[in-house]
């Protein structure tokens, strides 16, 4: 696909006005489009994410450093040039948090957990040594290998991701009675 018209002539056109990929997709759902890489192959034609391939074929030019090339619809084959915004990754995340577009999915709140959880560093036992230590924040988190912030949050009892020793459901599983 070099140009925007022969994409356009690969899609179904909707009433809504997204123009719905129909060739290859991605695990993931979106579209799969052999097109010009300003951005990694000085132009030459190369397979790519197709909201990348639709902006390269409207500028004809390199995303630039920084920047990210993101769909605005919720139909995740479109490749409709009015759906496809680019904007610096501080806007993007502005973006996501306004619309909420990640809000409440099951597998991006558990992969914050996990990174809570690897943030955290810290076994249960070694919280209890941290909590009852006369030691100053300073030299418990050089000793431990965590920040001071994340040591303070357990000496005042807020953090509270800590690694389940058996996993994620073995407090109900047992003979506790």
């Amino acid at each position: 696909m070099r140009t925007l018209d022969e994409i356009k002539d690969r899609c179904v056109i909707t009433d809504e006005g997204h123009w719905l990929w129909r060739g290859a997709l991605r695990p993931d759902g979106r579209p799969n489009i052999f097109a010009p890489d300003y951005t990694r192959a000085e132009g030459q034609m190369r397979t790519q994410c197709g909201m990348r391939a639709v902006w390269h074929c409207v500028h004809q030019k390199a995303v630039p450093e920084g920047y990210r090339v993101y769909g605005t619809c919720d139909e995740r084959a479109c490749c409709n040039p009015a759906h496809v915004k680019c904007t610096s990754e501080v806007d993007y995340g502005a973006w996501l948090q306004r619309t909420g577009k990640f809000k409440g999915q099951t597998n991006r709140i558990l992969a914050n957990r996990a990174i809570g959880r690897q943030r955290a560093g810290l076994t249960p036992e070694q919280i209890v040594y941290v909590q009852t230590s006369e030691k100053t924040g300073i030299a418990l988190a050089e000793e431990l290998g965590v920040s001071t912030a994340t040591l303070s949050k357990y000496r005042r009892g807020e953090s509270i991701a800590v690694r389940a020793s058996g996993g994620l459901f073995s407090g109900l599983i047992g003979g506790r009675p």
